[in-house]
């Protein structure tokens, strides 16, 4: 861990100032302090067929839809199974996690009711399937913070979050309330470079978020948060 961290923070009061109006987040490794229980995951159901865990299966699945990273899997390692068995079965591992387990990271929750009180629109663009998020954002008592969630499965599947197609829903939803939204007047707080290049690819101001394993690491904090409008290394 390095002694005196990187980080350009996103002071609120400033942004508010700079006319910056809708706040989009990632949920693993980004709000939830979580993306541990995936790498367990992983550890657990390849060691079931003999495979270890590999930093190229983490990066590739950690950026999918849980449905390909399902069909990946099952290709990459021949698991006989099909891809929805493979589904199945992650999912129950980690449903009681997010149910009940699962932690904001270190002052998550008072960023996120500031920006609240301070009128920003609140997002949530994730990965994790739609049963896990509402999950988490519940148990985690944050649900009603969010104006809009967003899931890979509302898109149907078809992209990741390197394309820019899930932070624009965003945008669009809370336009179509009749606050309309561009992406230069909206932040997304990502942990992962690759969902960051997505937003990037929108138009859209983004904000690292440290995570040890999400953004690689204390090794790939400082170039990783260098190449964002905003870093976070904590909240």
């Amino acid at each position: 861990m390095p002694d005196k961290p990187f980080q350009n923070y996103p002071d609120l009061t400033a942004l508010s100032s700079a006319g910056i109006r809708l706040l989009i987040f990632d949920l693993d490794g980004t709000l939830l302090d979580s993306m541990g229980v995936w790498n367990d995951v992983d550890i657990e159901f390849l060691g079931r067929y003999g495979y270890e865990v590999t930093p190229e299966y983490t990066e590739t699945v950690k950026r999918s839809t849980m449905e390909n990273a399902a069909k990946y899997t099952q290709v990459k390692y021949r698991i006989p199974l099909t891809w929805q068995q493979i589904m199945e079965t992650w999912e129950s591992m980690v449903y009681d996690f997010y149910m009940s387990g699962v932690r904001l990271k270190d002052g998550a929750k008072d960023y996120l009711y500031e920006a609240k009180r301070l009128g920003f629109y609140l997002s949530v663009t994730t990965a994790l399937s739609g049963k896990n998020a509402h999950a988490a954002l519940n148990s985690t008592g944050i649900r009603d913070l969010f104006d809009c969630v967003i899931t890979l499965e509302d898109l149907g599947g078809k992209v990741d979050k390197g394309s820019p197609d899930i932070f624009l829903r965003a945008s669009r939803y809370i336009s179509a309330t009749g606050n309309e939204i561009t992406p230069d007047k909206a932040i997304v707080f990502d942990d992962v470079s690759r969902a960051i290049d997505g937003a990037k690819a929108g138009g859209f101001l983004t904000c690292a978020v440290y995570d040890n394993i999400g953004c690689g690491g204390p090794d790939r904090w400082e170039s990783f948060a260098a190449g964002c409008d905003y870093s976070v290394f904590r909240f």
